[in-house]
């Protein structure tokens, strides 16, 4: 059913690297970090640096998204950009930002409502370019 051999892996790979540094940005000091931090009830120290899992495991997960999104791409034969975007928000809003709402309702995290929207809509234009650039490059 799915011919990998028929994947634009570079664009696979651009579209990855777009999405984790979407990402950085997203959760930078100028952005959405407060937010993020009060979400989830982190109280960040001046010291406090990230380790390596950090940047290995989001970078990880934007690939194997942008694989997963090239695999719909091409199953559902999808011939324009409005149709690349309406795939996009699909699976963005019906698929990842529905799992963050649902993994926000923890004991953990003190703030749910703040968590799903921070990182929901991160990950709903994250995937929406993510299949922009992949039926860019098809």
């Amino acid at each position: 059913m799915f011919d990998l051999t028929s994947l634009n892996w570079l664009a696979i790979l651009l579209a990855t690297v777009v999405y984790f540094m979407l990402g950085g940005l997203w959760f930078a000091s100028f952005a959405f970090q407060k937010l993020w931090d009060i979400s989830v009830g982190f109280n960040r120290s001046q010291t406090w640096r990230p380790g390596l899992q950090y940047y290995t495991v989001p970078f990880i997960g934007c690939f194997v998204i942008s694989l997963a999104t090239a695999l719909l791409l091409d199953a559902t034969k999808v011939q324009s950009f409005a149709n690349a975007i309406t795939l996009g928000l699909i699976t963005g809003v019906g698929y990842a930002a529905a799992i963050t709402g649902i993994l926000a309702i923890s004991p953990t995290i003190p703030r749910p409502g703040v968590y799903t929207l921070v990182i929901g809509s991160s990950h709903v234009i994250g995937i929406v370019g993510v299949s922009v650039i992949i039926f860019a490059l098809k």
